[in-house]
């Protein structure tokens, strides 16, 4: 099946976390309140990791166009 967004991507952990927020300014119960919180823990630490991933990947991306750049000129 074929998403908008693919669900463990981080655009859609970005918007999860996002939803997942609103969601518990408005809530009321305490229970709910809990349940949201844990579910908006859990998201936002997903998030974290993608995001951390997502810098690595872009640190190994430039370092390697410095060395290719690097490399150009030396020759």
């Amino acid at each position: 099946m074929k998403y908008a967004v693919d669900p463990e991507s981080i655009e859609a952990y970005r918007m999860r976390v996002y939803m997942l927020s609103q969601e518990l300014k408005k809530e009321t119960n305490p229970k709910s309140r809990v349940m949201t919180a844990m579910y908006l823990a859990e998201a936002a630490t997903t998030l974290a990791r993608l995001e951390l991933l997502e810098s690595q990947k872009i640190d190994t991306d430039s370092e390697l166009s410095v060395k290719m750049v690097g490399t150009a000129q030396d020759l």
